[in-house]
Order: structure tokens, then sequence, then C-alpha cells
């Protein structure tokens, strides 16, 4: 809002345990008209007590959500959703830590319950050809059994997990693969009752077992795969890993490299 109106931006900092609250940096001129912006208006009672202090101390507030939930403690004046469905809860992108299964702490960051699920093929190895395994599937499994890190593998945590296409009769040689490159990481395989190739099934399948274990990013190997998860599944934060290159254009990094060098 300060952004597109040009006004200048204040913040408060609200402590849930005694309901205080302070200004976090100098806090704005006496007798001045604010507007207390904040994600939701809840059940609890941080946009109460927040406007209540603004109040005390002198000034004219009025609040904006961006999402006003049934049986708010709190009305504001605006808000962009006015969100009626009780059974339901708004998740938005910064609150995406709530979906790993954990119970939040205050003491620690958004980002301490961040959990990363990978893709198999494309990621920590080259992908074997379509083809090579309609024409041969024993050999092309003794292929891939043989091929080695790609050079482009990430790091993993060892909090991360792989979910993989591939089907679970595959768990032993896929195990093994992994742990001789030294990446010791949880592996779900799809199971042999779920029988689909095709990419829009796959990424289906990727995406429901990766908020059901309570992942919050996807990194996938496929842009097709990548878009289907992320358009099926908006509560993830995917990333289409491409080789682990940089996915801009060459047309713009060129226009970049030239700007710089003209700079």
């Amino acid at each position: 809002m300060a952004f597109l109106t040009g006004l200048p931006v204040h913040f408060i900092r609200y402590y849930r345990p005694n309901a205080s609250v302070e200004w976090v940096g100098p806090a704005p001129e006496p007798k001045t008209k604010l507007l207390l912006c904040e994600d939701s208006a809840g059940k609890g009672k941080t946009l109460l007590n927040c406007r209540n202090f603004l109040l005390s101390q002198g000034y004219t507030v009025s609040t904006l959500v961006v999402c006003k939930m049934p049986f708010a403690a709190t009305t504001p004046e605006y808000s962009c959703f006015d969100w009626t469905n009780d059974d339901l809860q708004v998740l938005f992108p910064w609150n995406r830590y709530r979906i790993n299964g954990e119970s939040r702490a205050d003491a620690l960051p958004d980002h301490e319950y961040e959990r990363t699920a990978w893709d198999m093929d494309g990621v920590f190895l080259n992908d074997i050809e379509r083809n090579v395994y309609d024409e041969d599937i024993e050999a092309a499994l003794i292929q891939r059994d043989n091929t080695p890190l790609a050079e482009y593998a990430p790091q993993v945590s060892s909090k991360d997990i792989v979910i993989t296409s591939r089907p679970e009769i595959d768990r032993e040689r896929t195990e093994t693969w992994l742990r001789q490159f030294g990446i010791d990481v949880s592996v779900v395989l799809r199971d042999e009752g779920e029988l689909d190739a095709s990419p829009e099934f796959k990424a289906q399948w990727k995406g429901r077992k990766a908020l059901e274990l309570g992942y919050t990013h996807f990194v996938e190997s496929s842009a097709e795969q990548a878009l289907y998860i992320a358009s099926m599944y908006p509560e993830l934060r995917v990333t289409w890993f491409n080789r682990g290159k940089s996915t801009i254009p060459e047309s713009v990094t060129w226009i970049f490299k030239r700007t710089t060098k003209i700079a």
C-alpha cells in the first residue's frame, strides 16, 4: 500500500503471550491518520489489540486486511476478500510452514518449518530417454543404475525427501543408487496400482504426496510437470530444476549483460 500510494510506512510488533504492542522504528507524527494493514481478520485479537494501541496514542485508525474470516473478532473497514466458509482455512504464501504438520512455536522463524521434496531423475542423475525403456526395459534399468551423479545435482538436507514416479518395485535399486553418492534422504515411490505415465498424472501424484507428508516446496525436473504441480497445488512453492541452469531466456540475459557493460 505504501509503494502504491507513496505514503510512509511504519511497523508495529505484537507479542501474543501478553498482548503487548510496540513500535519497530520511529512512530508516526502525533494525530496522524493511519491505515492499519494485516493479512487477515480472524477469531484472534491481534488486529483488535493493535488497533486499540494506536487509538490510545491519539491516532485516527482505519484497518485493511487481505481476508476477513468468519466470526472475526474485528470488523475491518476494508478487506479484499470476505471469506465465509468456516470449514476451510485460507493459506497465505508466507504461511506455507503450516502445511508441514508440525506445531508452530513462536520462538522459531517461519523458514525453520520449510521442507523440500525433490524429484529424482533429471535432478540427481540424467534422465533415460523413454524410447530406451520401450525397447528394452531391463537394459534401460541397468543403464540407469550405472548412471553417475549428475554434475548439476543439488545439495540436500536430512529433512528433505525424494518423491519420484518410479514404481515401488524399484525401491531397493533407487535407494542403493542414492546411498552410493551419500544422499541420505527418505524416498517415496509410486504405488504399483497407480499406473499412468502422463505428465499430468505424475504431477498430480507428486504434489498430493508432498502435501500429505507436510512438505512446503517441490523441485521438479520436468517443466511440464512443474506447471501442473503449481496449478493443482498452489499451497506448494514449485521450482523447475532445469538441470540446475538459469531459466532466463538468452535474449534477456544478453540485454542485461549489454546494459551492465554500458553502465
